[in-house]
């Protein structure tokens, strides 16, 4: 759901609903209440052996907006998953959880906060591809007090993530002396809803020191529906606890409880993940791509897909490396009228890539063969290379590239006139072709129109006479 009343998360998604009890921290489970009004299915989907409702695609498609949303943004939402549900419950429907992984690994602008009490349950439900963490899934455990709180976070620590955190809601009891080495957030908050239990703000006031103390985040959520101070019945001004966690109406006491702190996550690290995430995209499209070629041209593709993937997982690929690249791929795909799709796959505007595949040309012209430049080197003066010839596509696209960019310089009203002349002394023998949608639907990579010149409409072709 896009928006919740959860403040430290910005949105929550529910991959199914339903759940079964594990600790005392369930006694009051808020989407356990929701689902017995059955406002959805006339059964209960909570219980040992109760089915879950799977959500429906529409619900399925969302993180999708949202991470669209926030690539475009340059945003980081963060992700609760799953305010209805625990992502690492035994019972979880078949093949949904493997479902709730993919849609992760499509959203990487996208912070998913993940959030257990079967901290038993971790290791075992993570992804295969699970490596040193996902850049974007923050693994945390519930800790409500210290008989069944604490050992999960012995558990949680020892399981790689970019981000640990435990949600001390609802917070029970003072948790003591507590270790949180490898736990980088905290969060805080006394029990809402019928049948509340109180929260004492001296717990909260330790908790918050402790973390202090060892450089842990804390976010203090809300005091609760009944909070107590040193035992006492702590007066709100909203006796229903509805302020419980608007801070501008705590008591002056209260000050040192008024934090909210994200933990730090380096940015190289998010970046990297995001990168992966593409990269992963794109070679599996090329991969599609490529089924159909035969067997000498599918040796060359993979390669050549090997050589692009390795560059770009880099961060970084000079102009003449990915020229290079895009020239065998030109070799291959171009023949076959593939390129387009090709560019698309990649993102890669083709105009951009004819500028890439002519930084390659032009090397390859300027570089003179081995042989030359041995006998050079023995000789002791420079030799000149046999003059380069381009093939026949390579030396349209460049005359083409060429027209466009002198052409593009006159006022409009002139350019027309400026290609007839152009073709005026070339000779009778050269002549127009005037573009048609039939024509380029014949030829698209021989086709293209190029933003700059308005009369890009029309390719000239010199014919023999």
């Amino acid at each position: 759901m896009k928006g919740t009343a959860i403040n430290w998360c910005d949105n929550t998604f529910n991959p199914w609903e339903g759940c079964t009890h594990v600790s005392p921290g369930c006694a009051n489970c808020y989407a356990e209440a929701r689902d017995c009004r059955h406002l959805t299915e006339p059964v209960s989907h909570w219980g040992k052996g109760a089915p879950r409702r799977v959500m429906s695609d529409a619900k399925w498609r969302e993180p999708l907006n949202w991470d669209r949303e926030a690539a475009k943004a340059g945003t980081r939402p963060r992700i609760f998953c799953g305010s209805l549900c625990d992502w690492a419950d035994d019972e979880a429907p078949a093949g949904q959880r493997d479902r709730l992984w993919e849609l992760i690994r499509q959203t990487p602008h996208l912070d998913w906060l993940l959030l257990t009490k079967r901290a038993a349950n971790i290791q075992r439900y993570l992804p295969d591809d699970w490596g040193s963490g996902f850049p974007n899934v923050w693994l945390g455990v519930t800790v409500e007090n210290r008989q069944h709180g604490l050992p999960r976070l012995g558990v949680l620590r020892e399981i790689p993530a970019v981000v640990h955190f435990a949600s001390c809601e609802p917070m029970l009891e003072g948790l003591g002396e507590i270790d949180l080495n490898g736990i980088h957030w905290v969060i805080i908050g006394g029990e809402t809803g019928p049948n509340a239990r109180s929260m004492d703000t001296v717990w909260a006031k330790s908790l918050i020191e402790q973390c202090r103390a060892q450089g842990v985040a804390p976010w203090m959520k809300q005091l609760g529906k009944l909070p107590m101070e040193n035992g006492e019945t702590l007066t709100m001004p909203d006796a229903n606890g509805n302020n419980a966690e608007n801070m501008d109406r705590w008591s002056d006491t209260l000050a040192a409880l008024k934090v909210r702190e994200l933990p730090k996550v380096d940015s190289d690290v998010i970046a990297t993940g995001v990168n992966e995430t593409e990269l992963r995209r794109i070679e599996t499209e090329l991969g599609q791509l490529a089924e159909g070629l035969e067997s000498e041209e599918a040796a060359k593709e993979l390669d050549l897909r090997e050589k692009f993937i390795s560059a770009e997982r880099r961060l970084f690929m000079t102009r003449l490396e990915r020229g290079k690249i895009l020239a065998g791929y030109k070799a291959l795909y171009g023949p076959i009228r593939k390129w387009s799709e090709f560019c698309r796959i990649i993102n890669l505007p083709r105009r951009t890539a004819y500028n890439l595949l002519n930084t390659a040309d032009e090397a390859e012209a300027e570089t003179p063969d081995t042989a030359n430049r041995a006998k050079s080197a023995q000789s002791g003066r420079k030799e000149s290379s046999e003059p380069f010839k381009y093939g026949f596509d390579t030396a349209v696209d460049k005359i083409v590239a060429f027209a466009n960019r002198v052409v593009s310089s006159l006022p409009e009203a002139q350019r027309q006139s400026a290609l007839d002349a152009v073709m005026d002394r070339l000779g009778a023998g050269a002549k127009p072709i005037h573009i048609t949608e039939e024509l380029i639907e014949a030829q698209p990579d021989s086709y293209r129109i190029t933003p700059c010149v308005p009369v890009a409409s029309e390719k000239l072709t010199e014919v023999a006479a």
